[in-house]
């Protein structure tokens, strides 16, 4: 009895090995092996930013059609993309602008209170669905921070006045903070830049008054103060908006605003 056991499990596994030997050659693909030098040339942060479901993923695109561009990795800059270029044998590219996220709101607990006390989902994206959330401004930053967990590299934090905050220095530009806010406060602006209009309110001066004590009330000052011809910094629909191509970073347009919701980062 033992002995016919171990012949019929003997013979069942000697079948399957034949099976997976032939499954194995019969559907075996072929792997480029660019695909497999790229992606080592990568940063491996699988942030999304390329449009691809992680860096594997861009990888095979990139080597697979030549229509894929060499410098979609945000993070790697132009260092990852002449790597692809040599390993690929394709023209190298230029210098990108590097663009970090920037949260366009400065109204925290002290500036813009609660209009009435939310028990609900501790999310921005929940607390957004009722009566476009409980603070008194319906444009500004809930402070729940559904943009912290999103950051791959963790250059997003929150601050005694329940506002986040974005590290520079760890900002890749991914723009998933931009995807995840509900309120669309998160802006990709040039890493270079320093001067930010911190507030986006469209409401009527009249309305941002009573909801944040430093709210954009589309004063124009700053446009009066920019010496740039046309100026650097516009009023449209009720919100400064700063040219960032234009831009000189002067400053002038931070010391006439009454409000001080533009800030030099300098």
């Amino acid at each position: 009895m033992i002995t016919e056991s171990i012949i019929v499990l003997g013979s069942l596994g000697l079948a399957f090995g034949i099976f997976l030997a032939f499954a194995s050659k019969k559907f075996h693909v072929d792997v480029n092996p660019h695909v497999d030098k790229v992606t080592d040339a990568l940063p491996s942060i699988n942030c999304g930013a390329c449009g691809y479901a992680g860096c594997s993923a861009y990888a095979e695109a990139v080597v697979a059609n030549k229509e894929v561009p060499i410098d979609l990795c945000i993070p790697g800059q132009k260092e990852v993309a002449d790597k692809i270029a040599n390993i690929l044998e394709r023209d190298s590219t230029g210098e990108k602008i590097k663009l970090v996220a920037q949260l366009k709101c400065n109204g925290g607990k002290a500036e813009a209170t609660d209009k009435f006390e939310y028990k609900g989902i501790k999310t921005c994206k929940a607390a957004s669905l009722i009566n476009n959330g409980p603070k008194s401004c319906s444009h500004g930053c809930i402070g729940y921070g559904d943009c912290i967990p999103v950051c791959p590299v963790g250059a997003i934090s929150m601050r005694d006045n329940k506002l986040p905050i974005v590290d520079k220095e760890k900002c890749i530009g991914c723009g998933k903070c931009v995807k995840a806010c509900p309120k669309i406060l998160y802006k990709l602006v040039p890493k270079d830049k320093k001067i930010h209009v911190l507030c986006s309110s469209k409401e009527i001066v009249k309305d941002v008054i009573s909801a944040c004590k430093i709210g954009c009330i589309a004063c124009k000052a700053c446009e009066r103060a920019c010496p740039i011809p046309d100026s650097a910094i516009h009023v449209n629909d009720n919100i400064a908006e700063i040219d960032y191509s234009k831009c000189v970073m002067c400053g002038k347009c931070v010391s006439a605003c009454p409000r001080k919701i533009i800030v030099d980062e300098r």
